[in-house]
Parts: structure tokens; C-alpha cells; sequence
């Protein structure tokens, strides 16, 4: 009997799930999917759950979708799927009180004056889960959780690439660099090593300086790279207030230096909140000035500097908070006589950086007036419409190199409007690309 296959894919986020949800319904394929996510895949589709204490020192559970906030299906593709999981009660279309205070290109994602928009029920991260679980029921599927992978190196003998890479704490993104000299770097996954790998994370292309740097062979990180051009960083800030805050709406785009989105959680179906909590999406050009202050990248040592508690909750945190209570407490502003008095005080606080939030757009790639290099590495805070979602180049929506057996999937190489929706086709269309080389399309 013919030995089966095995892949890997490194990355279990929407794309990587993506990937192997197509991938599992082939019968002749092994699929070990590897992820380094600290609260367990899902990558940018995140969620966060917190037990604190209020001002009357009660217990109590908040919640936020701190990355990507929703998603679109505008592809006729995509509309079959997402039906799917709707069907199966991961998705429902999110409906509120949604509002625009920007250009309608410049909104985010189309929200609000391009419905329809979808959320994962009980948070975004649940969505990756669940695919990722109804993957797993085929026995072929493992998932690797809480593992970095550092090295891809190809036996030159059977030409399968084995992994090499740590677990535990020395495998986050955000542990101490001191606990990250410690770590031990062994064989991950199939000790034979697999026929064929798929990258999901475009840092996986990064130099080993970078914690998700996955140590990825030069002539292909290189491709990546050209492929990508720029990519777009934001800060999220998570707020959770004491009492009601009597905003009028849900969730809006806004035009303002600092703050780019907002939405309150409980306003997304099955994510109840014991205090009103809002995440705070910043703009990309907030994004790049913070990064520009304190860089991702030592520049004396060339260490990774991971995203520092402290410095999130002093300055990030803080300044979306700010911005955000300017925005709805302006009587001349956009509110008008709506405007709030003050916001309540918060109870919690706490921000992300996503350094890799979406691409730029294919436009932006080689000529921008709003490019910054940072470290090496180039981002752009550039505005152009998130939706519809649609092909807008002429191209794959995913790298290959069929000699090495190498693919790089994802909205950050997709030929997509970015996106989750880009990102999920991206990763199909790989993992179907895949299934043919490897001879065995359905």
C-alpha cells in the first residue's frame, strides 16, 4: 500500500485553516498543523476573555475580538462557505447601529455602507477552532499547539523538510528574549520530515531576528517579500468600562489621526460581557509612528524586542483611549448634541500590535508617498477601499515552488482585496494547487 503524504502547515489561523480544511477531505495526505499562538490558533482572528474586578470589587467576565473584527463574503466562493458555517452555528452576520464618519473608501472594510459583515459566534478565534476541529475528525489531521517552528531544513537524500523548533514559553511571540536564549530547539512533528510545507505567516520570511521567523530557505523569503511590497501595522486597545458608557452606536469608522474603528462587543452575537467593553482599532499612520519610536528590532544587537505589557498599557493604550473619548465627547465634533459628557472610567485596559495587520495594496507596492522602512522592513499607512472584496491583479493568490515543495499563503500574497476573506481563498487555493502536484485532486 502507498506510503501517505504529509504536510505541513505552519500557521493556524484563518488561512491555515483554511488550507486544511481543504487538505482533510483528501484521504492520502497526513496534515500536521503547527501554531504558536499563546491562547491557541486563530492568529489575527483573536479573541481574549477576562475574569477582573470592577469598581465595587465584583467579579467580572469581559471579552473582546482584539484583531480582526469581522469579515466579508463577497465572492460567490467564499458566500458557499461561509453559508456553510452559518448552517453549522460558528457564523452569524453581525447587525447593529453602525456608522461612517470617513470617505466610504477609506472605511473599515466597508463598514458600514457595504454590508453584509459576518463574525464568528462567541468570538472571532472560535472560527478557526471550529474549522480546525471538524478537520481533526479525520484521523490524518494533528495539531501541534504552543510550538514555534524556527528552522525548515530539506534532507537533500528523500527531499522532505524537517522541522525544528521549540514549545512551551520559549515558543511565543511575546516571551522575554532571556527566556528565549534558553530555549532548546529540537525535531518537531514527523521526524521524517514532510513532502510539502505551507507558510501562512508572512514572518515566517522575516530574518531570524524576528521571533516568528520560521528560518524559511533565502531564494524563497525573498520571493515572499517582493511579492508582499509593504505591509500595513495597527494597535488595537481593549476597554472595559465600569458602567455604561451611552454611546449611541455599536461600531463606526472614523476619520481621525489616531483612531481608524471601534466596536462594542456585545453588540456581536453570543459575546455577553459583564461591563461594556470596546476595542479600538488605531490607524495605520498612528501604527507606523509608534513602531518608528520603539522599534520591533534592537538596533544595536538586532534582538526582537517583544511587545512589552508596561509600554502597551502607557502609551498605545492610553492614547486610543484618549482620542476615543475625544471623538464621542465633542459637541462639535461628530457627535454633535449627541456627544457624551465623559466616558466612565474603565476597569481594564490593554492593546495589541499587530506589526503584519493586512498587505498593502498591489498600487502601493513599489511607489508610495506614505512608505516608512522600519528596521528593515517596509510598511505603508496608504488608504484604499477594503470592499467589495475582489481579484485586483493578475496573479496567483498564493507563492509556490514546486521544486522545493514550498508555499506561502495568505492575504499578505493573495491577489484579493485584504482581507480574511482574501486569506481564506488564498489558503484553498494553495492547498488545491498542492493536491495537484501531489496527484491527488478529488
Amino acid at each position: 500500500r502507498a506510503m501517505k503524504r504529509k504536510v505541513a502547515i505552519i500557521g493556524g489561523g484563518i488561512t491555515g485553516s483554511a488550507a486544511c480544511r481543504r487538505l482533510s477531505k483528501c484521504p492520502g495526505l497526513h496534515i500536521h498543523i503547527f501554531d504558536q499562538g499563546r491562547r491557541g490558533v486563530g492568529g489575527r482572528t483573536s479573541s481574549r476573555k477576562y475574569d477582573v474586578r470592577d469598581g465595587n470589587d465584583k467579579a467580572a467576565t469581559i471579552r473582546f475580538d482584539h484583531g480582526c473584527q469581522f469579515f466579508r463574503a463577497d465572492t460567490d466562493r467564499f458566500k458557499k462557505i461561509v453559508n456553510e458555517w452559518i448552517e453549522k452555528d460558528y457564523v452569524s452576520e453581525w447587525n447593529g447601529d453602525f456608522r461612517s464618519f470617513i470617505k466610504q473608501e477609506h472605511e473599515f472594510f466597508g463598514l458600514p455602507s457595504t454590508p453584509p459583515f459576518y463574525v464568528s459566534n462567541f468570538g472571532m478565534q472560535t472560527l478557526s477552532k471550529n474549522i480546525l476541529s471538524d478537520a481533526s475528525e479525520n484521523s490524518n489531521v494533528r495539531i501541534h499547539a504552543g510550538v514555534r517552528v524556527a528552522q525548515l531544513n530539506r534532507d537533500t537524500a528523500t527531499k522532505k523538510w524537517k522541522l525544528i523548533g521549540t514549545s512551551g514559553e520559549a515558543a511565543y511571540h511575546d516571551t522575554d528574549e532571556k527566556l528565549q536564549e534558553d530555549d532548546q530547539r529540537n525535531v518537531i512533528g514527523e521526524e521524517s520530515g514532510y513532502d510539502a510545507v505551507i507558510l501562512t505567516d508572512i514572518s515566517s520570511s522575516f530574518g531570524g531576528w524576528h521571533r516568528a521567523s520560521a528560518g524559511v530557505p533565502d531564494s524563497f523569503s525573498t520571493a515572499v517579500r517582493n511579492r508582499v511590497g509593504a505591509r500595513v501595522p495597527l494597535l488595537t486597545a481593549m476597554i472595559a468600562f465600569d458602567t455604561a458608557t451611552d454611546i449611541p452606536f455599536d461600531a463606526a469608522s472614523f476619520d481621525h489621526p489616531v483612531v481608524w474603528f471601534a466596536a462594542k462587543t456585545s453588540s456581536k452575537p453570543q459575546m455577553k460581557t459583564d461591563k461594556e467593553c470596546w476595542t479600538i482599532v488605531s490607524t495605520a499612520a498612528y501604527a507606523c509612528d509608534k513602531i518608528e519610536e520603539t522599534p520591533m528590532q534592537d538596533p544595536k544587537t538586532g534582538e526582537f524586542i517583544p511587545q512589552s505589557p508596561d509600554y502597551l498599557t502607557t502609551v498605545p493604550g492610553p492614547d486610543l483611549l484618549r482620542a476615543f473619548e475625544e471623538i464621542v465627547c465633542d459637541k462639535a465634533g461628530i457627535l454633535g448634541n449627541d456627544a457624551l459628557t465623559n466616558l466612565p472610567k474603565h476597569v481594564f485596559m490593554d492593546a495589541q500590535r499587530w506589526g503584519s495587520a493586512l498587505p498593502c495594496h498591489r498600487h502601493l507596492r513599489h511607489e508610495s508617498s506614505t512608505r516608512k522602512v522600519l528596521s528593515g522592513v517596509p510598511y505603508d499607512s496608504g488608504l484604499h477601499p477594503l470592499a467589495p472584496t475582489r481579484i485586483e491583479e493578475d496573479s496567483k493568490s498564493f507563492l509556490a515552488d514546486d521544486d522545493l515543495a514550498l508555499y506561502q499563503a495568505g492575504d499578505m500574497v493573495s491577489n484579493y482585496t485584504p482581507g480574511m476573506e482574501g486569506a481564506a481563498l488564498s489558503g484553498i487555493d494553495a492547498a488545491e494547487h498542492l493536491l495537484a502536484q501531489l496527484g491527488l485532486n478529488d
